[in-house]
């Protein structure tokens, strides 16, 4: 006759981390859909929902982008990524990423285009499509500077129903009119390259050119013409009214 054995204190700590690793990927998506639902402001909504997958991911920056005709709009970030209201064309992995069959991007130790200042390179960037109804609406791009423990098959299926639950969101009718309003923003913007843009986030802090071309890399001569360039393509006089527009469009560092 045979007897169980009880199990070792090793399986059990794993079972309990799995527990604890199942309860709380529960309640993240419990939280975002709380979230989603009740808050007012769609703008403030994306921003909680993305703090709390950074947190969920231990990632240090990251951004939510809607898709616009041929480029994607960023409409929540955080860290050292693209402003607000900036635009990037769809291509290369983001395009990829929002062909069917649509499925999440997991690179390591890449320079991603999604990143302003000197700092490109990440250690790990997590792209996964805001799907739903069969299209691609988005993305949501999650980045860690540092080495971090990769996300396990269960966290990555988590962080796609998160994304599911933004796409619900930015497709519902209450959000129509504050994608109209981007687009007066975005339009404006588009007509900047990717170094102005960069450029202009930096403006409401008041910099010098040589602050903002350290914080760039680039030389303050370069810093100069970048802002030459602004106020003609953005129609405004000086730099205090590129501020001001920067800062009205929710651009921010």
């Amino acid at each position: 006759m045979t007897t169980n054995s009880p199990p070792s204190a090793r399986a059990l700590r794993e079972q309990f981390r799995a527990a604890a690793g199942d309860a709380g990927r529960l309640r993240l998506l419990e939280s975002v859909a709380r979230v989603l639902a009740d808050e007012g402001s769609l703008k403030t909504a994306l921003a909680s929902t993305l703090a709390q997958a950074l947190q969920f991911l231990t990632a240090d920056c990251g951004l939510v982008l809607t898709q616009d005709g041929g480029a994607l709009t960023v409409v929540a970030a955080h860290g050292d990524v693209l402003p607000v209201g900036a635009r990037v064309p769809v291509g290369g992995v983001l395009a990829d990423l929002l062909r069917p069959p649509m499925q999440a991007s997991l690179r390591e130790h890449i320079e991603s285009r999604l990143r302003i200042g000197q700092r490109p390179a990440v250690a790990l960037e997590l792209l996964l499509p805001l799907r739903l109804g069969g299209r691609g609406h988005g993305v949501l791009a999650l980045m860690s500077e540092q080495v971090r423990l990769a996300p396990s098959s269960d966290d990555l299926s988590t962080l796609q129903a998160l994304a599911t639950l933004i796409a619900s969101a930015i497709q519902s009718p209450a959000s129509a009119r504050s994608r109209g309003q981007r687009r007066d923003s975005a339009g404006s913007l588009a007509k900047l390259t990717p170094r102005e843009q960069q450029v202009l986030v930096l403006m409401p802090r008041g910099l010098s050119n040589a602050e903002i071309a350290e914080q760039l890399g680039i030389a303050t001569g370069t810093a100069k013409i970048h802002i030459e360039r602004i106020l003609r393509k953005l129609g405004v006089r000086d730099r205090t009214q590129a501020a001001v527009r920067a800062t009205e469009w929710g651009l921010r560092t």
